[in-house]
């Protein structure tokens, strides 16, 4: 920890773009006490002058959780009490951080008042600054039960590489030795507490997290994934984008050739319009796959993330024509609608998300169903791999419809090397969201999108497709009674895609759009249940889209007009 401290040039110049390079104090704090004292103490802010280094604590709430700061507790425990009054999870955590010689900790349920809606909604919306100001963050992540502590139940010794000599290799001088692929996967990533959905930004947002495992201690910070078993680092057999490099944001640092040639200048690093696009779908997909005990916290619970992301003169506006609407951001809002509840072609008839009957956010958004989002469909370069870290989705997405398609006389849609251009479908978008406080990041009440586009009946569009055999795919959010698409529902279009393939110089189109059903037709309002894709160039045009290669256009046909209508 303390090499990263002063070793790390990456890990310092992210906490100075994370913190603003300013000093952050949490509204409360538990005081553990110098070595050798028996008690520990709730301390309030503006009691307080101490500005001084703290940890944080990522941990699972059991079911019963009884310990937690109660309205009637706050008086009680700012006078102090004994430490074996705290559960065995709370005292080993204790012992972590005197051991590393941090003498006070921030955790949920001993700072945030938690009968109280309105000190929970004030504190939780802080919690991006209370995780990246902290000195680390102590993860109990390998345990789904923490009842008992969990320091004497991790194992005894480090389980290292075995070292093998094969018979089949004897002339090889070397030693080999036996390495798990998926190491950091199943430590990590498939461990209990990182499926949680509080976590993912706790995870996300601290500096740097020790991470206590059933078989060793593991690290993360912007520089480095390391463990007892590899602690100068993860071996690169072990390494895999998915899972490894969760916290390191290395697109921020693209202007700089290596780490060792970074700024020591604290200099604030700052986000692209294209770094916040393709950065914040991947922490949608990547979130998606948590889970959460109430589920409206679904956005509340990424808030922090969101806060981090959003430019910072937009912080304090409950609405903005440049912020943070439900999930996604008005500068890209056309390509974040573009997201849908399972991963492609699949033998599967219904769809995976679940759409609660509590309201959380509007229709369009991804918070309004519970289960994985992909967005499979941002303009970016097919074939370019290092960039964003990311598979090759269009490809495989592409290859695996292909191989999906049931009849043999079915033409097979052209996997194309890259994304030339795209153009919009939809005209003149404002996105309104009214919260229950005053932050935009805040618990949604309810919110809408007004815009131009035009709507075709989907049935019209799936038939003609298949009479002609043309690629069409289809997307529920979420499960229907008659196990499909309503005579009634909608396609509206949202952009056409230019692609391109090299084999042959071929340029062909998608069109994406959003599936709506009515709510009130008369008042032109409607609510997603889906998204469609129609990957032929001839269906593209059959729903009357004028198009040119060079330069590249896109438009409806002169006997198309376009409405006004309003998305809830």
């Amino acid at each position: 920890m303390y090499r990263c401290l002063e070793q790390h040039p990456k890990c310092r110049l992210l906490h100075a773009w994370r913190t603003s390079g300013s000093t952050f104090q949490p509204k409360r704090l538990v005081d553990v006490g110098a070595t050798g004292e028996k008690t520990w103490r709730l301390i309030l802010r503006e009691d307080s002058t101490i500005s001084t280094p703290y940890a944080t604590l990522s941990h699972r709430w059991s079911p019963d959780q009884q310990f937690k700061l109660l309205s009637k507790h706050l008086q009680a425990y700012m006078n102090g009490q004994p430490l074996d009054i705290l559960p065995p999870v709370f005292q080993d955590t204790l012992r972590v951080i005197k051991a590393l010689g941090i003498r006070y900790i921030w955790a949920d349920c001993l700072c945030i008042i938690q009968d109280s809606s309105s000190d929970w909604e004030t504190e939780s919306l802080e919690m991006s600054k209370v995780y990246a100001s902290s000195v680390c963050n102590i993860s109990i992540t390998g345990f789904e039960d923490t009842s008992t502590g969990f320091l004497d139940k991790t194992c005894g010794f480090v389980p290292l590489p075995c070292r093998v000599r094969p018979s089949w290799a004897r002339h090889v001088d070397e030693d080999w030795y036996v390495l798990d692929p998926y190491f950091w996967w199943a430590q990590l990533t498939k461990a209990p507490l990182t499926k949680r959905g509080w976590v993912f930004q706790e995870r996300l947002l601290a500096p740097r997290v020790i991470h206590f495992g059933p078989e060793q201690l593991l690290w993360e910070c912007a520089s480095l994934d390391a463990c007892e078993a590899f602690p100068q680092g993860m071996p690169e057999m072990v390494k895999t984008p998915r899972d490894t490099g969760f916290k390191r944001l290395d697109f921020l640092f693209e202007n700089y050739a290596k780490v060792n040639s970074l700024s020591e200048d604290h200099r604030v690093l700052s986000m692209t319009e294209e770094d916040l696009l393709y950065y914040w779908c991947e922490v949608v997909e990547a979130y998606s796959r948590t889970s959460l005990t109430k589920p409206r916290d679904k956005l509340i619970a990424l808030a922090g993330v969101a806060q981090l992301m959003s430019p910072s003169d937009d912080l304090n506006h409950t609405t903005s024509s440049k912020g943070y609407v439900a999930g996604l951001f008005n500068q890209h809002l056309s390509l974040m609608l573009e997201w849908h509840s399972d991963c492609g072609i699949s033998s599967r008839r219904e769809p995976v998300g679940v759409r609660p009957p509590q309201y959380r956010a509007p229709s369009w958004s991804w918070a309004s169903i519970d289960g994985r989002v992909f967005y499979d469909y941002l303009p970016r370069r097919v074939n370019d791999i290092q960039q964003w870290r990311r598979r090759t989705s269009w490809e495989m997405f592409i290859d695996r419809f292909n191989r999906h398609m049931s009849l043999a006389d079915s033409p097979h849609c052209p996997i194309p090397s890259r994304c030339l251009d795209w153009k919009p479908l939809i005209f003149q978008v404002e996105s309104s969201i009214t919260t229950s406080g005053q932050s935009h990041f805040g618990q949604i009440v309810s919110g809408s999108l007004r815009l131009n586009g035009l709507l075709f009946l989907a049935r019209d569009i799936m038939t003609a497709s298949s009479r002609h055999s043309r690629s069409i795919l289809p997307y529920l959010d979420a499960p229907t009674t008659s196990g499909g698409i309503q005579p009634t529902t909608l396609l509206l279009p949202l952009r056409c895609v230019q692609l391109h393939r090299e084999d042959d110089d071929c340029h062909f189109y998608w069109v994406t759009g959003l599936l709506l059903d009515p709510v009130d037709a008369l008042a032109s309002t409607y609510q997603r249940c889906g998204m469609l894709s129609i990957l032929s160039t001839d269906g593209v045009r059959d729903i009357g889209i004028e198009l040119s290669e060079s330069p590249f256009t896109a438009k409806y046909s002169d006997d198309k007009i376009l409405e006004t209508i309003r998305l809830i």
